[in-house]
């Protein structure tokens, strides 16, 4: 899918960070999604994309490596995810993101790096192209649902 390769530069890609943590913010759930709709199934829940923060309900986070130390570091907030975490499973990226939560004067490296990550021109730049394909999608898809249009719509 022509969506996929787009995204393949930031997202669905392995990003290592310095903690020693290797992770993929991953676009499977859009993905499936953008196949579902195609055949006509989900398009009203395509439609409801409408900003960059939309997409993070079709976003996922895998850790590849280092999830031991993630967690151990991280144990406050990861009873939720910590299973999916351990074992190599997708979490939502809402969830994984609430793993960094802290206060100010607090230290810590992997919230530093993952923030860094996901608050990177190139983060946010991708998730607006990646927004713009989706609406793109929506219209098309729009268009052959009403074959007919109305062509009185607004006429008095």
């Amino acid at each position: 899918m022509t969506v996929y390769f787009f995204l393949k530069m930031y997202l669905d890609k392995i990003h290592s960070l310095q903690t020693g943590v290797s992770l993929e913010i991953s676009t499977i759930a859009l993905r499936d999604l953008i196949g579902d709709a195609m055949v006509g199934q989900r398009i009203p829940e395509l439609a409801k994309i409408c900003c960059p923060m939309d997409l993070y309900d079709y976003l996922s986070v895998v850790v590849y490596k280092d999830a031991e130390g993630l967690v151990s570091r991280r144990h406050a907030w990861v009873d939720e995810i910590k299973n999916d975490l351990l074992a190599g499973r997708p979490v939502s990226f809402r969830r994984f993101d609430k793993l960094f939560w802290r206060t100010l004067d607090e230290e810590d490296p992997d919230g530093d790096e993952w923030y860094r990550l996901i608050s990177g021109e190139e983060f946010r730049s991708q998730l607006i192209s990646l927004l713009g394909i989706l609406r793109s999608a929506n219209r098309r898809l729009l268009q052959q649902v009403d074959v007919l249009p109305d062509l009185k719509i607004g006429w008095a």
